[in-house]
């Protein structure tokens, strides 16, 4: 009776791994409910419609995204979002220059925001984090 009951709990727990590992039946293509993993090579730049806005996070000494497409008349909001100093300045492109102000002088939740209105790739970066940290912008 000992070894039934031994081998009854056996096969339960089997069963219950079995099922755990098996298809959730949301038909997402996948068995897995992980959220996928995100890399500028796979994901397309984030777009904004005429007249709206553009976050880009400032963390991990890195702009993410660091490369966006807008439209003439959008704006595009720097946030820091660590304890790093850090800034945003233009190094390359077209319209006029912009900067956020003394080199790392944006603090830990501190934004900066600018509206593009010239068609082009612009080049930006952190002067405090350069070479490293910088992004572009496509303005259509």
């Amino acid at each position: 009776m000992k070894k039934l009951l031994v081998l009854l709990i056996a096969c339960l727990a089997l069963t219950l791994t079995f099922a755990a590992c098996g298809d959730d039946d949301d038909d997402d293509g996948g068995g897995s409910s992980a959220a996928p993993a995100t890399t500028t090579e796979t994901t397309a730049p984030p777009s904004a419609k005429n007249g709206e806005t553009v976050e880009v996070s400032m963390k991990d000494i890195a702009f993410n995204p660091d490369s966006i497409t807008i439209n003439k008349g959008d704006t595009v909001t720097w946030t820091n979002d660590e304890s790093v100093g850090h800034d945003v300045t233009k190094t390359d492109g077209p319209g006029p220059d912009f900067s956020s102000g003394d080199p790392g002088g944006m603090g830990e939740g501190d934004t900066f925001s600018e509206t593009f209105t010239t068609p082009g790739e612009i080049s930006y970066e952190c002067t405090v984090h350069a070479p490293g940290m910088s992004g572009t912008i496509t303005v259509k």
